[in-house]
């Protein structure tokens, strides 16, 4: 197939789906109206009709513009008014409708299309139109033709879906390997600092001593120490240079391998996605076939069909929806005779929508039946669980295992078995299915899950010192509550937002880890407002830390019972955290889970250790200084001159100062001078640490005021320490 013939292909099934979809649409519009002559709605159904026959004339499928041609014939004789818009004519466009999605069907499954013949022949039932019996064996005689070259599927590669998987979780783990990364270029950029700190200190060391090396370069004993010399700063110089291009090769190759890695788990992704009409649009016959069975008149809609979604969310899907529609079918639609009697048309309504809002697949079932008898499922409950039960209660409970209100049992219900198998599927997929309540009659459930179940937005948070993730899709809200703010209501404690209390639970109890007396860092309660369904609650934890995308992945391991855990993920540094889900939290969020509110820790009175500022030019005297006083537990900063060193001062005082005498841009009597000069630092010790042991230079020091004065010669570092405990 050539190009131009894929890419017209793919045009007619997008056309198609729509041309199919607002034929449905008109159809149920005028169901109700008695008069249809006139109606402009029939000009459109028409239209439509006859540029879907156009459409499949242009890609040779000879079946769909068969049915098409049959169509725009029946939309003309009811627009004349020759033939009315009934029940029998609607039955037809349906089956027409439905065949025509068949054989479209079977060339995205790369199947060779079946003649519609059944439908064809009701067209022409109806048309009254008698077809030779040659031509209806010629007619079958196309079943092996081969398939129009017009729409011959693209090449097409088999793939198992646990490859598909496995392909996933490996562009995962290199996105998680080129994101660790990270930190060897922190690495790379501390390395280039000391080397670059290094080759400073020895251009410093050369021009300081060029004139005593150009006096010893002629003498024999000192040649061989200066050439040494001068080779070990060649090769700090080239050790710098080599430092930097490997920290620039390095931050180029993370930058490439991160884009390479995102745009591989991009297009990964983008081959699990399916279109739901994919797995969903069988049903329409299943529910003709289910409605014949049961002696009801059933008008299924489908819209939203070519939302995609993950491949394995929606085969996941199947049977649930599947469990869905067979149960409005048993339980929830009348039959005919039994409509009529309750003012209601005979023929039901049944619709499937699907959507997709932020990252989530939505699916709505809804049917104008009996609707679900709260009562009789407080009934039920009330065998096993005595008492008052509320509404929401009501809803969830027929979602349980083995709970049904049907009196018999039939190969479509009264197992208890449906309406479980949903909940523990949707539940699985991280996602809600509630039963939303209707003004009119009916039922209407409303199924949620994430796109993909592969990855998922995730707020990080900390819980009793262990860090969590959780999909952002389940978060409502995050807050930061006033502990004082936190009240009691009936013994538990709750939240008031917007004017509503709001259940309070602990992260920690939830999941049974930590104190079962927690303190809190602060005043201030980091609180998730979470909501499944109807309800709604909030859940405290220790911080919210930061939000990322990540892949989930098996633990390996048997996850609790409760449902609280989905899986685990990688951080950036390589270690794994567990992914909570926010239906299991639902769950297991009961009253008998709630926790004790957090007291607030008393303030811990620490000594903190006298700081003390190292001013020298040299790294050696510099690093030898600030061992020493570290290591009798004082706090170091170092600054390279005195400049530096006011500029620190003004940011942070210290304790102690301890500052060299002949440094770039201020030397040490400059710095002593700015000191006592400024009011907000002259009350700080200075002690003079230099190699001038000259006593006018000794002299000079202790006139501008400095506390102390120490000759490096004669440097005792017991001297020091002692001056400096007398003087702080």
């Amino acid at each position: 197939m050539t190009a131009i013939q894929q890419k017209l292909a793919a045009i007619f099934q997008g056309e198609h789906a729509e041309h199919l979809e607002h034929i449905r649409s008109i159809l149920a519009l005028l169901e109700h109206v008695v008069e249809t002559k006139g109606r402009i709605e029939l000009d459109e159904a028409f239209r439509r009709a006859h540029s879907l026959k156009g459409a499949a004339r242009a890609v040779d499928l000879n079946a769909v513009e068969g049915l098409a041609s049959g169509l725009e014939t029946l939309f003309s004789r009811v627009r004349e008014g020759t033939m009315p818009l009934d029940r029998q004519m609607a039955r037809v466009i349906h089956q027409a409708l439905d065949a025509s999605e068949e054989c479209v069907g079977a060339f995205r499954e790369n199947r060779i299309p079946e003649e519609p013949a059944a439908a064809l022949r009701a067209i022409d039932d109806l048309l009254g139109i008698e077809k030779p019996a040659d031509e209806e064996r010629a007619g079958k005689g196309t079943e092996g033709a081969p398939v129009p070259m017009g729409l011959q599927a693209a090449e097409m590669v088999r793939l198992p879906a646990e490859n598909l998987d496995r392909l996933v979780r490996s562009t995962g783990q290199i996105l998680t390997e080129s994101q660790r990364q990270a930190s060897v270029s922190a690495e790379l950029d501390a390395l280039e600092g000391q080397v670059g700190e290094m080759a400073t200190e020895c251009l410093r060391f050369r021009k300081a001593s060029a004139a005593l090396r150009w006096r010893l370069a002629s003498q024999p004993g000192y040649s061989a120490m200066i050439k040494h010399l001068g080779f070990i700063e060649q090769k700090v110089r080239t050790l710098a240079a080599q430092t930097s291009t490997a920290r620039l090769l390095q931050q180029r190759s993370v930058w490439s391998t991160r884009r390479s890695a995102e745009q591989l788990q991009r297009d990964v992704w983008g081959a699990r996605m399916a279109p739901a009409e994919d797995l969903f649009e069988g049903f329409r016959k299943m529910v003709r076939d289910l409605a014949r069975d049961e002696n009801k008149e059933v008008d299924f809609r489908l819209s939203g069909s070519g939302v995609r979604a993950d491949r394995s969310v929606l085969q996941a899907l199947k049977d649930p929806v599947m469990h869905l529609l067979r149960n409005a079918i048993s339980h929830g639609i009348e039959t005919p005779a039994e409509r009529v009697a309750k003012g209601k048309a005979p023929v039901g309504s049944l619709i499937l929508r699907l959507d997709s809002q932020r990252g989530r697949l939505i699916i709505e079932l809804e049917d104008d039946g009996r609707g679900v008898d709260l009562n009789k499922v407080a009934k039920v409950l009330s065998e096993d669980e005595p008492g008052v039960h509320s509404a929401e209660e009501l809803a969830q409970a027929i979602f349980r295992p083995g709970f049904s209100t049907a009196a018999t049992v039939n190969h479509l219900s009264g197992r208890g078995m449906g309406l479980s198998v949903v909940y523990e599927t949707v539940h699985r997929l991280q996602g809600d299915v509630v039963l939303r309540t209707k003004d009119d009659p009916g039922a209407s459930f409303l199924l949620s899950v994430p796109l993909s179940v592969s990855t998922s937005h995730l707020l990080l948070l900390c819980c009793a010192d262990q860090i969590f993730g959780i999909p952002t899709h389940g978060i409502e809200r995050l807050y930061r509550i006033r502990l004082d703010k936190v009240e009691t209501l009936e013994g538990r404690p709750v939240v008031m937002l917007e004017g509503k209390p709001v259940p309070l639970y602990g992260l920690a109890h939830l999941l049974r880890i930590g104190d079962e007396s927690p303190t809190l860092r602060g005043d201030r309660l980091p609180v998730m407002v979470l909501k499944s369904g109807a309800k709604r609650f909030a859940v405290w934890v220790d911080e919210f830390l930061t939000e990322r995308d990540a892949l989930i992945q098996e633990l390996g391991m048997r996850l609790p019972t409760t449902g609280n855990i989905s899986g685990g993920a990688i951080s950036r540094d390589g270690t794994v955290f567990v992914v909570l889900n926010p239906s299991g939290l639902a769950a297991t969020c009961m009253p008998s889970a709630i926790s004790q509110i957090p007291r607030i820790a008393k303030p811990v009175v620490e000594t903190m250790a006298s700081g003390i500022l190292v001013v020298d030019d040299s790294i050696t005297s510099r690093s030898l200084e600030k061992s020493i006083l570290e290591a009798h537990g004082y706090r170091v900063r170092v600054a390279v001159d005195g400049l530096e060193a006011l500029e620190m001062l003004r940011i942070e005082k210290a304790d102690l100062i301890i500052t060299d005498i002949q440094m770039p841009r201020m030397d040490g009597f400059a710095l002593v001078a700015a000191l006592k000069a400024d009011s907000r630092l002259k009350e700080i010790p200075v002690i003079i640490v230099s190699s001038l042991e000259r006593a006018e230079d000794q002299e000079r020091g202790l006139l501008l005021e400095a506390d102390a004065y120490v000759v490096k010669r004669k440097f005792d570092q017991t001297e020091l320490l002692n001056a400096i405990r007398q003087m702080i």
